[in-house]
């Protein structure tokens, strides 16, 4: 029972209780004082008689008729003469009737008990007899019952004022205590929110204690987050640029190759500056500011072709060579013309180097060494050539039609139109290998043959459709778990396109909202460098869904969730590290280091940690020993979600 109903079943008996009180304490009064007034009212009756009846004749007929006269016009219970021998002259009495309207109960508790009138009947110089006068009590009975009832009713009138005038004043009083329960239950939520102390002195206290509490866990936490974040900075990172180093890049590079859809244009671009007047012999801290100028114009122009790609990743390979890894990539050309354009804008002051670049495409069957060693075998035929345009490799260099394009949009329009759409499922399993959910990414078939999302989704975002598109794969998630009852969970991965589409995210809100038993088997999942692009529009999307029931978490993590601002209120429910801190899992320290650090930060949130990247089985202990709570397995389950 909560405290509200407590305090409103407290005032109410409180209420009742000081209405009984007062009606049974006026009750004896009011007969305490009816009595007193009718025993003053029988003497005085009983000495008016008998001054009366000491004038008459003693006849006692006379008597009789002169005593039954005053019982018939008075409100007499009874008058008895009675002559000092003992001998009863006369005697008129009648049965005390109640009002019809006066309940038993209160006449048996509050009738008032009144003595008879007595007074002394003379003869003469003697004395005849006593008389003896008793009022009917049943008006005063029924007199003190409407008294009692209109008591009642004002009583309670003034109990419910005070009630609604008390519930009011219990809604300002207890309202700093809310929000004490709400902060209590933040906690559990791992949100460490603070309030405003209350001007009860108890609620302040407490206010008090609870904001210290949040200010500690949450400074604790930061320090655990910027230690993790120096951490990641100096075994991944040049520090003299700002980018990745060239170890860290070649594990990115190795999970691409090994665990990311091949089917995509994905390009990795090759960027080098020759040494011209001593650019690497001038002064450390201006040749640091050049190369921070330098790496700047690159990022600055990847962020607004951003809607070009599904990621970047940029690394300083030499000290005169950077290499960036586009996914999903449309125009390829024209983007290396933009970042060229960069690279001498940041060079353009005279006796600066000059910039070569080359641009490969990832194939299906490239290892890292290889596909650096082509990058570098083209880069060096470019200085070699002194070519002013990037070297682009000839598979890049397709020329796209208007034909081409409308074809791509009519696809992937009847997709969207007929639902045409089949999922790929990897399961993510527990340290235990029992399953958590589906990792669910959505097939499309092109000319005849299914092809993965990144075949298609570079068109997709291109062409404006992507949100649509994976619009279409939720509903057909949401169709096929209401259609067999699975018990099973599917996550699935949304573009930044989708998250920023008001509309679609509106579409996808009423689906969500109208199948709740399927949402509750829903898993939405974000890359990492979209909640860090976008956090407000990030917040937003968790706050929603999680208000719906649906599990939210992040893909691709590790590379920059220290820069989440606030994570531990956006109420995720788990991450995924990226494979590029799984692909030399077995013999990189610095990763062990990282991994151990994130996920004790990780699990301090509240948040499970599953890795992504891993192909082999007796990995247990080690990620038991490191705090990973599973691993997304890359054995491939195909559901068919075409609905009848």
């Amino acid at each position: 029972m909560s405290i509200t109903r407590e305090l409103w079943l407290a005032i109410a008996a409180v209420v009742l209780v000081a209405i009984a009180g007062s009606v049974t304490i006026h009750g004896f009064t009011t007969k305490q004082y009816v009595e007193e007034q009718l025993y003053s009212k029988n003497l005085d009756n009983a000495s008016m008689l008998a001054l009366t009846l000491s004038g008459l004749e003693k006849d006692p007929v006379s008597l009789d008729l002169f005593i039954m006269s005053q019982f018939d016009i008075g409100h007499y219970a009874s008058i008895v003469l009675q002559k000092s021998d003992g001998e009863i002259v006369t005697a008129h009495t009648h049965e005390v009737q109640l009002d019809k309207d006066t309940p038993q109960w209160f006449s048996d508790n509050f009738s008032p008990i009144v003595k008879p009138g007595v007074a002394q009947v003379s003869e003469g110089w003697g004395q005849y007899g006593t008389v003896y006068v008793e009022t009917d009590t049943s008006f005063a009975v029924a007199s003190m019952w409407r008294a009692t009832q209109r008591l009642i009713f004002g009583l309670s009138l003034v109990g419910i004022c005070a009630g609604l005038l008390g519930g009011w004043a219990l809604r300002f009083i207890i309202r700093p205590l809310d929000g004490v329960v709400r902060q209590a239950e933040s906690f559990q939520k791992m949100q460490f929110i603070q309030l405003k102390e209350p001007r009860t002195l108890e609620l302040k206290r407490v206010v008090r204690a609870m904001n210290f509490l949040a200010t500690n866990s949450r400074k604790i936490m930061e320090e655990e987050n910027t230690r993790l974040d120096i951490m990641r900075y100096k075994t991944q990172f040049d520090d003299e640029s700002g980018v990745a180093n060239r170890d860290y890049f070649i594990s990115i590079l190795k999970g691409q190759l090994a665990f990311r859809d091949t089917e995509g244009v994905n390009c990795l671009f090759f960027v080098r500056f020759t040494e011209g007047e001593g650019f690497l012999r001038t002064p450390a801290a201006t040749r640091k500011k050049r190369i921070r100028d330098f790496v700047g114009e690159i990022n600055d122009c990847l962020s607004l072709h951003h809607h070009q790609f599904t990621d970047s990743r940029i690394a300083r390979m030499q000290k005169n060579e950077f290499a960036i890894l586009l996914t999903e990539t449309h125009d390829a050309m024209g983007i290396s013309e933009a970042v060229h354009g960069a690279c001498l804008s940041a060079f353009s002051e005279a006796g600066d180097p000059k910039v070569f670049q080359s641009v490969v495409k990832l194939r299906p069957d490239d290892s890292f060494s290889a596909l650096l060693m082509r990058a570098d075998a083209m880069i060096d035929e470019a200085e070699l050539l002194d070519m002013d345009e990037p070297f682009i490799e000839s598979t890049l260099k397709e020329f796209i039609s208007l034909v081409e394009q409308k074809r791509w949009e009519k696809e992937l329009q009847n997709t969207i139109e007929e639902c045409g759409v089949e999922t790929f499922n990897f399961p993510v399993l527990d340290i235990d290998r029992n399953l958590v959910h589906y990792q669910s990414w959505a097939g499309v078939t092109i000319d005849g043959e299914l092809r993965k999302s990144g075949y298609y989704t570079h068109w997709a975002r291109y062409l404006g459709l992507l949100p649509q598109l994976e619009l279409t794969t939720i509903t057909s998630l949401i169709n096929y778990i209401n259609r067999t009852n699975t018990d099973s969970k599917f996550a699935f991965l949304c573009s930044e396109q989708l998250m920023l589409n008001p509309e679609v995210l509106a579409q996808l809100y009423y689906q969500i909202g109208s199948n709740e038993k399927a949402a509750k088997q829903l898993c939405f999942e974000v890359r990492e460098s979209t909640a860090t692009r976008f956090p407000d529009e990030f917040r937003d999307f968790c706050t929603t869904l999680k208000a719906k029931e649906c599990e939210v978490g992040l893909k691709r993590v590790g590379e920059s969730f220290s820069q989440l601002l606030n994570v531990q209120e956006m109420g995720l429910d788990y991450v995924k590290i990226d494979s590029a801190f799984m692909s030399d899992i077995d013999y990189n320290p610095a990763n062990h280091a990282f991994i151990r650090g994130f996920c004790s930060l990780a699990h301090t949130f509240g948040i499970k940690v599953y890795a992504d990247g891993v192909k082999r089985s007796d990995y247990q202990e080690l990620f038991i020993e490191l705090g990973i709570d599973g691993v997304v397995s890359h054995i491939e389950v195909i559901e068919h979600l075409l609905d009848d």
